[in-house]
């Protein structure tokens, strides 16, 4: 039951980064360089929630950047899968 409700909010915070990314980010930039809020995202994921969470998680949601956004799929997914396998070694 708790992994279910941390899935779904991560699905939710999800769609709401989509939202802002497509939006409001797109006339933010600097430089004619807009901020990815996605790697930001997956890198949190697999900081703090593991590997085991953030390779799925960058994969699925990089799958689905590349089915909204992209022409060629599968780039996103690899590299946000690759992302999210990013660990900690704090002791």
């Amino acid at each position: 039951m708790k992994k279910t409700i941390i899935i779904t909010s991560l699905v939710i915070v999800f769609l709401m980064l989509y939202f802002l990314q497509t939006n409001f980010f797109n006339w933010f930039t600097i430089n004619g360089v807009s901020p990815n809020l996605f790697i930001l995202f997956v890198l949190f994921i697999g900081l703090f929630a593991g590997k085991r969470l953030g390779i799925p998680m960058g994969i699925a949601l990089g799958l689905a950047l590349d089915f909204f956004i992209s022409k060629k799929i599968g780039i996103s997914g690899i590299m946000l899968g690759l992302t999210g396998a990013a660990r900690r070694n704090f002791k």
